[in-house]
């Protein structure tokens, strides 16, 4: 038998005898004709070989999806292997389609059934969608905490220190007492000052009340000055579309702001940046916020930080995104943006 013989009986038997449906093909005059398929075919496709063999794509097919022919044709006319998936309404499953020119004239195609990898990515997709709603609810329910402890530091502790502060003043004002009691009267007022002064700085910490009584716009502009200011660095606040025309939901206001302040902190201990723009943009339905800085940029490794990681996740469980526009030595923009508002329970519980 000469290798020529051999190699088409060897053809045979694979195109014969491999799992996956096979299926040749020649495009004549606009017409895609089946010339032949394999076992595989005719049972994955429920048609018999005879009732093929001759008969035009378009008509065996009518209502097929167009890729299906397209992949056909495109593997003739650029003489290469061309490549499609998509669902099959025919036959019910999520098919690949590999189409490779066999010369002078026809093409092979082998469909590949990924039914069982969509339902599987489906479903990672579906998890890993509940997850990011979960990590964004978490991040919510220790705000919720957070301005919980906050308000009973504030309302609680603040009011009682202050209520110390005054009697020990009035105290200090009284000539009843000698100048050794007096003394340590001063050293109680001071003390008592210091207290009240980390205990306002603890409040701003777990909440920040500028946050929810007059806006993200003041609150991010108070924590610029809190973060970047001791460390020298300017910083100017660029703002397009009012707080009153376009109004953030609390959620999504409270996860902005955390975010931001993640940002701003990585500015301090990474860019070495002399300058800041905070930049809020409203539109309707979305808000913008972007961080930009004239520090050394970010090198490629690091945009895989579990922070910036963190951010992102974030945003995708509001229905937002995060992006990252860098260029290494040549400053950095990070870009948050998300809904306005969060419609009940499309993204979070």
């Amino acid at each position: 038998m000469d290798t020529k013989l051999k190699m088409n009986v060897f053809y045979k038997i694979l195109f014969e005898r491999v799992f996956d449906p096979i299926a040749l093909y020649k495009v004549d005059d606009g017409k895609i004709i089946f010339l032949d398929v394999n076992p595989a075919y005719e049972k994955v496709m429920k048609m018999s070989r005879k009732d093929l063999i001759g008969e035009n794509f378009f008509d065996v097919w009518p209502n097929a999806e167009k890729r299906w022919s397209d992949v056909i044709c495109q593997a003739l006319k650029q003489k290469r292997t061309m490549h499609c998936i998509g669902e099959s309404i025919d036959v019910n499953s999520y098919l690949e389609a590999v189409a490779f020119p066999i010369p002078p004239d026809m093409a092979a195609v082998i469909f590949l059934d990924r039914t069982k990898l969509k339902k599987s990515d489906s479903a990672f997709r579906k998890k890993q969608s509940q997850l990011r709603a979960l990590a964004a609810q978490l991040t919510l329910s220790e705000e919720n905490l957070k301005r919980s402890i906050a308000s009973d530091l504030h309302d609680k502790v603040g009011y009682d220190l202050i209520s110390q502060l005054k009697i020990l003043r009035e105290i200090e004002a009284e000539n009843l007492i000698d100048d050794e009691i007096k003394n340590k009267i001063q050293k109680l007022i001071i003390n008592t000052e210091n207290i009240i002064a980390e205990n306002r700085s603890l409040i701003f910490e777990l909440s920040p009340p500028v946050l929810k009584e007059a806006g993200l716009n003041p609150a991010l502009e108070e924590l610029a000055k809190k973060i970047l200011e001791p460390n020298e660095i300017n910083y100017k606040i660029i703002s397009k579309g009012s707080d009153d025309e376009f109004q953030t939901d609390d959620s999504v206001s409270i996860i902005l702001y955390r975010m931001s302040r993640e940002l701003l902190i990585n500015v301090v201990k990474h860019s070495k940046a002399k300058n800041v723009n905070i930049i809020i943009n409203r539109k309707p339905e979305i808000i913008t916020i972007a961080v930009e800085d004239d520090g050394v940029g970010l090198p490629e490794d690091c945009e895989k930080g579990f922070g910036l990681f963190s951010i992102r996740e974030r945003l995708l469980a509001l229905g937002g995104k995060f992006k990252i526009i860098s260029e290494y030595k040549k400053g950095l923009m990070a870009v948050m943006t998300c809904p306005l508002k969060i419609k009940k329970g499309e993204f979070l519980p």
